[in-house]
């Protein structure tokens, strides 16, 4: 069985990363995990660590630290930090490759696949700024899983859809698909056919530049979409249902950072 692990502190970007890596193949285990406090113990070694970085700052220590409680053989960075992004000399021999926490699923899937294939992959910097997460304020019914997005919800889906460049319609079926409903729960909440649940859902993913559910979600919370959770606690309780049991959150007993 081969170990991925994830450290991502935004749970947005945590959520996009898990879903990235669903299809990575039956014999991975992509688990997230907590930054190591003090006093933490060591957990079983893993094939690679995904290691999100804010900074450069400490870069070293913040290493040593995620080496010694989780004993990745390879470690892949992920940040935002330009200088970080264009060096790799200074790294210690353990990051095989660092690339920007904003590309798209596809290079993350094959950086991921690459670095457990022995290879290495150092990404040049990002140009252009990205947008920052926000999480929309609008109360959340219990039954938020289950529903179509509805009036409160209304200030969200109209920044949003055209955040990502789509149709109202589009946009709430993309928050449906990042539930992990089928295409006939779809068509039932929105009181549309599958049929015309599914030209939603392929044009969507033209327009994302995806062509999966992983993908689009992915793209979505890169980009910014909040796509209809009012809370990143809502997220993580989302998490289970949203991926099944092949890829899913498992928190280990380290401490929070």
């Amino acid at each position: 069985m081969i170990i991925i692990r994830v450290i991502e502190p935004h749970a947005l970007l945590r959520i996009g990363i898990l879903q990235s890596l669903a299809d990575i193949g039956t014999e991975c285990k992509v688990e997230t995990v907590e930054f190591p406090g003090p006093g933490s113990g060591s957990a079983q070694e893993c094939n690679l660590l995904l290691l999100s970085i804010d900074s450069a700052r400490n870069i070293h220590t913040a290493i040593d630290s995620v080496v010694s409680a989780y004993k990745p053989k390879a470690l892949l960075l992920l940040s935002s930090h330009e200088e970080l992004l264009s060096t790799a000399a200074e790294l210690p021999p353990v990051v095989s490759g660092c690339i920007s926490r904003h590309v798209t699923p596809e290079v993350l899937h094959a950086s991921v696949k690459l670095v457990l294939a022995g290879g290495t992959c150092f990404s040049s910097p990002y140009g252009t700024s990205r947008p920052t997460l926000t999480f929309s304020r609008a109360a959340s019914p219990d039954n938020q899983m289950d529903r179509e997005p509805s009036h409160a919800d209304k200030f969200n889906l109209d920044a949003e859809h055209r955040l990502l460049g789509l149709t109202p319609r589009q946009y709430e079926v993309l928050v449906l698909l990042a539930r992990g409903h089928p295409m006939k729960t779809i068509g039932r909440l929105l009181d549309i056919s599958v049929a015309t649940a599914k030209a939603h859902t392929e044009t969507l993913y033209q327009r994302l530049g995806v062509h999966n559910r992983n993908a689009a979600v992915y793209t979505a919370v890169t980009r910014g979409a909040t796509l209809g959770w009012p809370s990143s606690n809502e997220m993580e309780e989302a998490i289970p249902t949203m991926l099944g049991a092949r890829v899913r959150p498992h928190m280990s007993g380290a401490s929070a950072r």
